[in-house]
This record gives C-alpha cells, sequence and structure tokens, in this order.
C-alpha cells in the first residue's frame, strides 16, 4: 500500500466481490440480497448525488462512472489524495481533470460520453444549473447543520457510516419513517446507505478483484 496522500485505503480483502461490476440500468453500487443495485446517474435530466463516505467509496463511483464512459471533473482543493485515482483512470483509457474552479467543467455530457463532477468545494450550489447526461457528486457531511438542505437539494445519498444525529437529517430531508431511519445505522464496515424521498437501503459497496487491483494495488 501507498502513502494515504496518493492512494485511497481499500477495504479488508475479505471484503471483495467475486466479479467485475457491470450492469444496463446504470452505475452498479454494490451487489444485496437481491441482486445488483444499480444507480442511473446519466440521464437527459441531470442528477445530483450526496456522497458521504470512506474515501475508497468515493473512489469507487468515480471509478465505475468512467467505466461508463463518463469524463470525470474533481474539484477539490488537495489534489493529492485523487492522483493515483486520476492515473489509473488515465491508464484505462478514460479522461480526467483535477480542478479547484469551476471554469473547465463540462456545461454537460453526452449519451455516450457523460459528465460526473464531483465537487470536494461547495464550488457548485444547488442553484447552479448542470446540463444533461451530467451529473454532481456532492461530498458532505451528513451530521453538519446544512446537511438537511444539501441533502434535499439531492435526487439521491449514499452515506457511510450514519450516526444517529445523520440519520435524523436523513429522515428529515427525504420524508423517511423513524423505522427507515432506525434500520439504516448500524452499518458493516462495507456497507453504505443509499436513501431517496421515502426510499432507503443498505448496500455493501466493495470493489470486484480487478478494481481492488487496479485503485488499491491489492
Amino acid at each position: 500500500m501507498t502513502d494515504p496522500t496518493s492512494q485511497a485505503s481499500g477495504p479488508s480483502a475479505v471484503a471483495v466481490n467475486s466479479e467485475m461490476l457491470t450492469g444496463p440500468a446504470g452505475l452498479i453500487v454494490g451487489v444485496g440480497s437481491g441482486g445488483p443495485v444499480t444507480l442511473r446517474l446519466f440521464r437527459q435530466q441531470p442528477t445530483r448525488l450526496f456522497l458521504a463516505t470512506p474515501e475508497y467509496m468515493a473512489w469507487l463511483v468515480a471509478f465505475r462512472a468512467m467505466c461508463l464512459g463518463a469524463h470525470l471533473s474533481v474539484l477539490v482543493e488537495d489534489h493529492r489524495p485523487w492522483l493515483m485515482l486520476a492515473d489509473t483512470v488515465r491508464a484505462c483509457g478514460g479522461t480526467i481533470d483535477l480542478l479547484r474552479g469551476t471554469e473547465n467543467i463540462p456545461g454537460r455530457g453526452r449519451p455516450y460520453r457523460p459528465s460526473l463532477i464531483v465537487d470536494g468545494m461547495d464550488a457548485v450550489s444547488a442553484n447552479d444549473r448542470i446540463g444533461a447526461w451530467q451529473a454532481l457528486v456532492s461530498l458532505g457531511d451528513p451530521e453538519e447543520s446544512r446537511a438537511v438542505g444539501d441533502l434535499r437539494a439531492a435526487d439521491v445519498a449514499l452515506i457511510s457510516p450514519l450516526t444517529t444525529k445523520g440519520s435524523e437529517h436523513l429522515r428529515r430531508a427525504y420524508a423517511l419513517s423513524s423505522g427507515q431511519a432506525r434500520a439504516a445505522t448500524d452499518l458493516g464496515e462495507a456497507e453504505a446507505v443509499l436513501a431517496g424521498v421515502r426510499r432507503v437501503m443498505r448496500v455493501p459497496v466493495v470493489p470486484s478483484p480487478t478494481e481492488h487491483r487496479l485503485l488499491f494495488g491489492g
């Protein structure tokens, strides 16, 4: 494992899927008891995703979007944690820009060349327009006082771990029942909560052997 400033810490070796993940319905978040859990990130209407997960899960979302043909735009102050991902994306034939401002992000994507923006700087607000075939991944904190508003601005959220406070914010933002909110806590090491309005599920988010080797050196 390399310096953590240049490579994300992957999950434990036991938390690895047996297959490379692909799917016709969109980006596969993970495989649950009922089969693959997919997220249609790229549509004619833009999609906003609130993401608060360990770094390796964020890498998996970005890498799998690249595998769907997406160009990646990563807006973060410190580029170092993303350098290894950027090298891997380029080595696999994908494209990625590490940015500190919005000047060079695409205005929209295309059906076979969508655009994924990862925003860790609050550079793209809820009022800013994003284009067709484009998805905005906002890196956030579900425990912050502003989280309810940030979650409401997103179509869907992927969160791990989820504390009691974060669960309450998720409940308020997405009109979840108390039972749904409670069921989303006490996640396993490689689990995340995927939530939207009145919907929530727990899903394992783990790399395939190929992803583990490419991204985390396993």
